[in-house]
This record gives C-alpha cells, structure tokens and sequence, in this order.
C-alpha cells in the first residue's frame, strides 16, 4: 500500500494558458460549425462530458480538441458530435432534448460553472424528460476517512478526501444531499437517488461506465410539464 500523494500536482501554467486558447479558438472560430446541436426528428438523446463513452444515436458533447497544440495530427478515436467549453451556455435550442445522461463531469466545474450547466440542461430538455447524472460520492470518501469503509489503495485515510478534491482537475464535490438542491434550485423535480447501472425512470440514459461503480453517485431529475 503506497502513497499516492506525489503522484499529482497543480496543473503547469502551460497547459492552463493551452486549455484557455483552445476555448477561447473553439468558442470564436469554431461556435457555430462545432458547437452546434445536431438536432433532427429522431428521438434527442445527450451525453454532456462524453469523454470516450460512446452509444450509436447519442449526440455526444465534449470540450473543444486541441487545434494548438497538434493542429496537423488527424484525431483516430472517434469524435464528439459538439465540441464546447462547458462553462459557456449550450448552442443548443430550448426544449427540444428528450434525456440528458452526464457521467463524471459536474465536479470538474467550479460551483458557479456546475450550476450554470445544470441550468442549461434544464433549459434545453424537453418538458416531462428526466437528466441522469454521476458524480464521484464525497461520502464514499467520508466513509473510508472514518473508518465506515476499506480502500485499500490509500495508505493515509486523508488521501481518500484529497484525491477526491485536488487530483483529477476536480474544481468541486458533490454528495446526494447538494446534488439534489443543485436540480431542485433548477426546477427539476422527482429528484432521487438511483442504482448505479441498474434503476432509472428512463432506461434509455443508463450508461454509466463499470470501471467507476464503487466511488459513483447516480442521481436523476425530471423537467416538470410545467
């Protein structure tokens, strides 16, 4: 069992000044080509945050590709339909999405850039249609710091509270009891907690990825018809 605190630092001032060029390019150069929504007649369904999961019919939302840093190299995997910088508001019309799934991506925000999203979410799904979201659970940590629970890759039980807030590019922490009045203040309703790919109201926007089951908070909120 070994440390794992000097594994991870700050980020280099390099890559912060090439994450916010890239944006800043996406978002003046590259809006309405890449950011767009790619709606049509077929049922809209959206993973925002995709990283690589990726399921045939989904419109997949992910951060702009980096043009700066490799603008010669032709990306082999596959890529998002919209490239966006989350933090801005969604090129996307009100309304007119029927599910939303957002996998490990609300906790690489800053608060005021998480609730900006979940308020765009809300905004562009349709009325009587349900978000699907995980975040990684600050209680399962909570556990293991008091004992609750083993973790047996940690050796010191505060690496399990840092790693959950300082590693990973995670900016903040969520548990059920803030992600339900981060949907609520929205105006989400029916909101609760669900089993990790296993129990949802829409089946459809199950999809979380295996590998995270043990550290996973899965929550889902309805638009009201209202």
């Amino acid at each position: 069992m070994n440390s794992i605190y000097p594994n991870y630092s700050e980020p280099s001032f390099w890559r912060i000044i090439s994450f916010e060029i890239n944006s800043f390019i996406g978002r003046c150069f590259f809006y309405n080509s890449k950011s767009r929504f790619p709606i049509n007649n077929q049922p809209v369904l959206v993973d925002i945050g995709s990283g690589a999961n990726y399921t045939d019919g989904w419109i997949h939302v992910d951060i702009y590709r980096n043009r700066i840093r490799k603008p010669w190299n032709r990306y082999k995997e596959r890529l998002p339909e919209v490239e966006t910088d989350l933090r801005y508001p969604l090129n996307c019309p009100d309304n007119v999405v029927d599910g939303v799934y957002s996998g490990h991506t609300l906790e690489h925000l800053w608060p005021n850039h998480a609730y900006q999203l979940l308020g765009e979410i809300y905004r562009i799904l349709k009325p009587g249609c349900w978000l699907r979201i995980n975040v990684p659970d600050l209680r399962h940590a909570v556990d293991f710091y008091n004992g609750i629970i083993e973790i047996p890759h940690y050796k010191y039980k505060a690496e399990g509270i840092g790693n959950l807030t300082q590693n990973w590019g995670h900016h903040s922490v969520w548990d059920a009891e803030l992600l339900t009045n981060a949907l609520a203040m929205q105006g989400f309703i029916n909101i609760s907690k669900v089993k990790f790919g296993k129990t949802g109201t829409d089946n459809r926007l199950i999809k979380e990825e295996p590998v995270r089951e043990d550290v996973t908070l899965v929550m889902e909120g309805l638009k009201p018809m209202n």
